[in-house]
């Protein structure tokens, strides 16, 4: 290690740290835009983890079911680990992202290991509702 990252080591060792977002005042907020916006990314991420399922060979609710989950963990440590590695976020802000992301998973695995089933066929098709 280098003279230069001991001494920033040092420095950030003694003096607070953290990540701030600032806007400065005029910044326009839509709530309805915003709304949309997380809507449709959640929408995009359940059609990607449906069309991913149909993919494999699982054939049983419980296998649908655990395949979605390990999506939904991968989709949650992708970014929060490396919040909590490189910017200092703490445990208990990571572990409660974590619960809603995989309460928000829950109800969607369950509900696409409900509407995919296994034909006789050995394809996947989607149930009619």
């Amino acid at each position: 290690m280098n003279e230069a990252m001991k001494q920033m080591q040092q420095k950030n060792a003694a003096n607070p740290s953290g990540i701030l977002m600032y806007h400065p005042p005029g910044r326009p907020f839509a709530f309805g835009k915003s709304l949309a916006v997380e809507f449709s990314t959640e929408v995009l991420q359940a059609i990607l983890v449906i069309w991913l399922l149909a993919q494999t060979r699982v054939g049983s609710f419980a296998g649908r079911v655990g395949f979605v989950l390990i999506a939904g963990i991968l989709a949650a440590i992708t970014t929060n680990v490396s919040y909590w590695n490189w910017y200092g976020f703490p445990g208990v802000y990571n572990r409660q992202l974590y619960t809603d992301r995989d309460c928000r998973f829950l109800s969607r695995r369950n509900r696409a290991a409900l509407l995919l089933r296994k034909a006789r066929s050995g394809s996947l098709k989607l149930l009619s509702v």
